[in-house]
């Protein structure tokens, strides 16, 4: 070895898009569609919850419809914060 051994990585030509930058937008975009559909899904459930809590006279069922619409609520709300902040790092 008589020479440094020296990575030779290939260069980027300019205006070349890089594959590597390409992969990570496919990535995330797939990433924020899964948070959207699942956020979605959580408000769905809250809603549905909602609903079935004004027709219960029930003492315990409305606590636990009550206990069930919040968890869903809070969790949409979560992943609807964490997609707007994702949203805003990528711009």
């Amino acid at each position: 070895m008589t020479k440094d051994a020296k990575s030779t990585f290939p260069k980027l030509v300019q205006g070349e898009s890089n594959a590597a930058t390409d992969e990570g937008r496919k990535i995330n975009a797939k990433i924020d569609e899964a948070f959207g559909k699942l956020a979605k899904k959580m408000r769905d459930r809250a809603d549905k919850a909602k609903g079935k809590l004004d027709g219960v006279k029930k003492v315990d069922k409305r606590a636990v419809l009550l206990r069930r619409f919040e968890l869903y609520a809070d969790a949409a709300t979560y992943l609807e914060e964490r997609l707007l902040h994702r949203e805003d790092r990528s711009e």
